[in-house]
């Protein structure tokens, strides 16, 4: 009966682009856009062929972004194994051993170890990331966290995170799989758009990865919209903006923590949360974002 509903579902609802509504086609194995694990994987593609190919025209080269910043130069990135040697850390000959020149120019490091980016930040992306905010466009939603647990999975040894096993708590989380949580939204915001914006984004991407996701931080205060400031003000902005809610401060200590965010720009509010979860004594902190959006070189 599965078998037949899949086959008739098509004829009496045709599969359309989440993004522009024209109709799709059979999703094809091996795409970039379709590397789902088997318990996700759908047999009809979510965008169109016209939006797919704008869509995903940035992704080769985000796989090869520098693992700190996600500044996308290829031949920049510093190996682990690299930057933990001292000696060779210093070594000019050692393939790929130049730092990211972005991460050269900061005066401080981001307090999160680590970003994983799908794509870079353009027209059709910016599409996609506006729509997924609001809860009338869950497939959109759906579908951007399928894609970000595929770029994990592929990433997931270089960034050396914990993963789960079968050691459980009392209400069956893994005691070694990563916390997930999301950027919180100013409620005003929430209420605007009638959703959690990011949080959905997060929770659908924990629900594919089979981990733990909670909103672990709430806003102390109100902030202005990041997009309007230039960077210092954005540092300025967010700097005492977030807090770990009371209920989850034990949890978070000892813990991996995975946040999770559309996009990431200067990067500004992703430090100061890392830095606030770092504060309440979580081990670790990686973002994985959707899109890296490149503007002037970062101060």
């Amino acid at each position: 009966m599965q078998n037949t509903s899949e086959l008739l579902a098509p004829l009496i609802f045709p599969p359309v682009c989440v993004l522009c509504g024209e109709l799709t086609g059979i999703a094809l194995e091996g795409e970039d856009s379709h590397e789902q694990s088997s318990n996700s994987r759908r047999r009809f593609a979510s965008f169109c062929r016209v939006c797919e190919t704008a869509l995903v025209q940035s992704a080769p080269a985000m796989r090869s972004a520098c693992e700190r910043c996600a500044w996308p130069a290829a031949g920049h990135v510093r190996p682990s194994h690299v930057e933990d040697d001292p000696e060779v850390s210093g070594d000019a000959d050692v393939p790929d051993a130049l730092p990211c020149p972005e991460c050269v120019r900061r005066q401080t490091a981001f307090s999160f170890k680590s970003v994983t980016a799908i794509y870079r930040y353009h027209e059709v992306v910016r599409h996609a990331i506006i729509a997924a905010k609001y809860p009338r466009n869950t497939a959109i939603a759906r579908e951007l966290a399928v894609r970000l647990a595929d770029r994990y999975r592929a990433g997931e040894a270089r960034l050396s995170l914990c993963v789960p096993d079968d050691t459980t708590d009392a209400e069956g989380e893994s005691d070694q799989s990563p916390m997930v949580t999301h950027v919180p939204s100013p409620f005003w915001r929430q209420f605007r758009r009638g959703g959690v914006g990011t949080g959905s984004l997060a929770s659908r991407f924990a629900r594919e990865m089979n981990f733990w996701f909670g909103s672990l931080l709430e806003t102390t205060r109100s902030v202005q919209k990041q997009a309007l400031l230039d960077d210092e003000a954005r540092r300025e902005n967010v700097r005492g903006a977030f807090r770990v809610r009371r209920r989850w401060k034990k949890r978070v200590s000892g813990r991996n923590v995975l946040l999770v965010d559309d996009v990431m720009t200067t990067g500004a509010t992703a430090d100061e949360i890392s830095r606030v979860l770092l504060d309440a004594g979580a081990a670790r902190v990686d973002l994985l974002v959707v899109a890296r959006a490149i503007r002037d070189a970062q101060k």
